[in-house]
């Protein structure tokens, strides 16, 4: 993306009222450290010049960090990047899905940036994914991660989405409702040593649940992904969308690819006048609304994904996918399952010290 979109992208955040009191930032698709250094410090001067006083800016960066080295970390670290890094475990279960275009394993490359960024004290988190290789292997890769000094993994799963048309956990549910309940209690072993996205976020839900808002005097559990423009999706050349971020530039006649403008001929509010955004967000709330009929965790979701609602369902206007069952209701369901139990052995386990 050449600078002047960068700037324009932001300015009309900053012009629509979207950019709210803290802006992020988030580098993502492809890997984003193919490009320069020097790069990202123009990017970074020229979001901050045109988010001025509006708005607090931050930067997240996710990577496979095989092209990390000492001098990147110092500008990670003086640029105060939030950084995640895609690493799936052991070499023996990362190199089966994440190899070069020659086909060589990309697991010691990784770990080369892995060490660098903890030599120069490079605060990270990783995000695995896990695929029906992994299922049964969950011991094996939370010993990796805490060897390695590896504190806070989230675990997505090879989702069906655009040419990734099949998801390996389809038909291996079981199992993986296996690794989550493993994980689990590994993560309750290892207190601080060792936490896991999806069951800290399970915690926070049943603690808290999410918090709401109003539209047309109704009350919704908050969900970024389905309220337009609180996510906001910017292609390289300027093209937009907003939902789920995996929607944009995805092969979709009925809704132009998900493309709703291009900072370069309008705002990004200017959009909600066009016929595309207007089916789209008619189809989003229809999904809600059916997620809000038929699902028990609504309250916990909020109406589920639409990208995976699409790549799964073949509809933006459905209900439960994969993604619903294997990243909010399984981790859910294992966390409070453990803490129902725990709860009917506290009043014994006090009985017992009472009498002694």
């Amino acid at each position: 993306m050449d600078l002047d979109t960068v700037a324009l992208a932001v300015r009309r955040l900053v012009e629509d009222g979207l950019a709210g009191r803290e802006l992020t930032v988030v580098w993502h698709a492809g890997e984003p450290l193919v490009l320069p250094r020097e790069y990202y410090e123009q990017a970074f001067d020229v979001i901050r010049d045109a988010a001025g006083d509006a708005c607090s800016v931050s930067h997240s960066i996710q990577t496979n960090a095989t092209l990390i080295d000492d001098r990147w970390c110092e500008f990670l670290q003086r640029s105060d990047v939030r950084l995640g890094i895609s690493l799936d475990g052991p070499a023996a279960i990362h190199d089966l899905h994440r190899r070069t275009r020659s086909g060589k394993g990309t697991h010691a490359a990784v770990m080369r940036g892995v060490e660098a960024l903890q030599r120069h004290g490079v605060r990270f988190h990783v995000i695995a994914v896990a695929t029906a290789d992994a299922l049964a292997e969950a011991d094996a890769i939370c010993r990796f991660y805490v060897e390695h000094g590896m504190r806070e993994v989230g675990f997505n799963f090879d989702e069906a989405e655009g040419v990734h048309a099949h998801s390996s956990l389809s038909g291996n549910e079981p199992s993986h409702r296996a690794f989550i309940d493993r994980m689990l209690e590994l993560s309750i072993g290892l207190g601080d040593r060792f936490r896991v996205r999806e069951l800290a976020y399970a915690y926070r839900l049943i603690a808290d649940g999410l918090p709401s808002y109003v539209w047309q005097h109704d009350d919704f559990p908050d969900n970024a992904q389905t309220i337009p423009f609180a996510i906001v999706s910017v292609a390289w050349n300027g093209d937009f969308s907003t939902f789920s971020p995996e929607l944009l530039g995805q092969p979709c006649a009925a809704f132009d690819n998900f493309i709703l403008g291009n900072v370069g001929r309008g705002s990004y509010l200017s959009c909600t006048s066009g016929d595309v955004f207007r089916r789209l967000w008619a189809d989003v709330q229809a999904g809600v609304a059916a997620c809000r009929r038929s699902c028990v965790y609504f309250a916990h979701c909020g109406g589920g994904a639409p990208a995976n609602k699409f790549y799964e369902n073949a509809s933006v206007a459905s209900a439960e996918t994969l993604y619903c069952r294997a990243m909010i209701q399984r981790p859910f369901d294992a966390v409070l399952a453990r803490l129902e139990t725990d709860l009917k052995l506290r009043p014994a386990a006090l009985h017992e010290r009472g009498a002694a």
